[in-house]
């Protein structure tokens, strides 16, 4: 067995126009009765209303909802979480593979205009055949191929958004001045006391807040790595 990530412009879809906008997104949900389809999007982007615009007026799109608004980081790039309804005019690649028995393993990304997906192959000749199918979309990449098939252990969107909302907004603060303080440098660039008084808090307090904060993290994290560990 061997896994390959392939990478396919949709010519003609609204992913491949997106591509202007320097978009990054993953599909969280996605399903197909007959030619209607609904899917969930996150969606990361240089101009996100414009962006959704390109969307919308795609001739497949029935309409996009904005479940949410958020800004990934400070800067000029904006995303959202959509919920998109539409009827198809022709299979989507990711389909066409499903419909002829291959196997996507992992999420679906869009990148740089391309639907990027992972395939569990039992060979390359069977890696050529849905090469060769994906080209009547567009251009293809295959960008990594693994003779070894290893199983991919990752927390759901989620799961993740589940543990990010999370904080309270004094464990959000201490974490962020702890780490950009050097406090998880080795050697440690700060010290406690020193995070306490920029945030203006006991010593103590900056203590409770910050144990409380990493072992949210660490009650997270602890099981998928046991799950993905391949030494036991």
């Amino acid at each position: 067995m061997l896994t390959a990530e392939l990478r396919v412009k949709y010519e003609g879809d609204w992913t491949a126009e997106l591509a202007k906008y320097d978009a990054f997104g993953e599909f969280l949900a996605s399903t197909f009765r007959n030619r209607e389809y609904i899917g969930i999007i996150a969606l990361e982007t240089s101009d996100l209303d414009a962006s959704i615009e390109v969307i919308r007026d795609h001739q497949m799109t029935e309409t996009v909802d904005v479940v949410e608004r958020y800004s990934p980081e400070p800067g000029d790039r904006m995303a959202a979480t959509l919920f998109i309804r539409g009827q198809l005019t022709e299979f989507t690649p990711l389909q066409t593979l499903m419909y002829e028995g291959y196997l996507p393993i992992g999420p679906t990304t869009l990148e740089d205009g391309r639907e990027c997906f992972d395939l569990l192959l039992s060979d390359r000749e069977e890696l050529s055949k849905a090469v060769e199918m994906l080209r009547d979309f567009g251009t293809v990449q295959v960008e990594r191929i693994s003779q070894d098939f290893s199983r991919q252990v990752l927390p759901s969107a989620a799961g993740w958004q589940e543990l990010l909302s999370s904080f309270p907004p004094r464990q959000r603060q201490i974490l962020k001045v702890a780490y950009e303080r050097g406090y998880y440098e080795i050697p440690r660039e700060t010290t406690l006391e020193e995070i306490a008084d920029e945030i203006g808090i006991t010593k103590t307090t900056a203590s409770n807040h910050l144990r409380k904060a990493e072992r949210r993290v660490i009650e997270f994290l602890v099981t998928y790595l046991n799950l993905a560990a391949t030494d036991t």
